[in-house]
């Protein structure tokens, strides 16, 4: 019977992620996603006893190359942010690096994100009601049409985020840096933007209530 080959190419994976992790090239939050990939063990070991069993020296070198793949296909989608994290239940991301991430249409109520950096990160058409993002970076982040309603989002960088569109009534916005952010067409009722930082913001046509404290007033309205 051939040699087996699984135990050696997982003890192999582990050991390069272990490697990166303390690189700092790849994030320790991987592990989170990679363990939803738990299955491809069951897969991977059903590939080599079918490959142990087989005379042919082809058939066992390509079950291995299958397995290698199957392996790096894992790897690359928690590299990626996959699968993406689901907001019910109180998520725990805060502390962490997320930058770049893809949350586009994510449901991501009440995760907590808070002293992260999410700099670039996308998360248009995203549920991020009562969303934890205080002491967040932001930066560059696209959160178009983004329900952002009773969130926190104080002291966050938000410089040039695209927040167009966004819903973000009764969010805490208190002392938020928004330099050059995008926040055209977006729904700020009841927003509290105390001590918030504006300058060259674009706001056509966003929507405001007396409620609303801004920086360049006292008592309200915005704007």
């Amino acid at each position: 019977m051939k040699p087996g080959y699984v135990g050696p190419l997982l003890l192999l994976t582990v050991g390069f992620i272990l490697l990166f992790n303390n690189l700092g090239s790849l994030p320790w939050e991987v592990w989170d996603r990679l363990w939803s990939y738990w299955p491809v063990i069951l897969i991977l070991s059903g590939i080599q006893i079918l490959a142990r069993h087989s005379e042919s020296g082809f058939i066992y070198g390509l079950a291995v190359i299958i397995s290698i793949l199957l392996i790096i296909g894992a790897v690359f989608l928690a590299w990626n942010g996959y699968p993406q994290p689901v907001g019910k239940g109180w998520s725990m991301f805060n502390n962490s690096h997320l930058e770049g991430n893809n949350y586009d249409f994510a449901d991501l109520d009440n995760t907590d994100f808070s002293n992260s950096n999410l700099n670039g990160t996308e998360m248009n058409f995203a549920s991020l009601q009562n969303a934890n993002f205080s002491n967040s970076n932001l930066n560059g982040a696209n959160m178009n049409f983004a329900d952002i309603k009773y969130a926190k989002l104080n002291n966050a960088g938000l410089n040039g985020a695209n927040l167009n569109f966004a819903s973000l009534k009764y969010a805490d916005l208190s002392n938020a840096v928004l330099d050059g952010a995008n926040m055209n067409f977006a729904t700020l009722e009841g927003a509290n933007m105390t001590g918030a930082r504006m300058e060259g913001v674009n706001r056509v046509f966003a929507r405001t209530s007396k409620s609303t404290i801004c920086p360049d007033s006292k008592n309200g309205p915005c704007w």
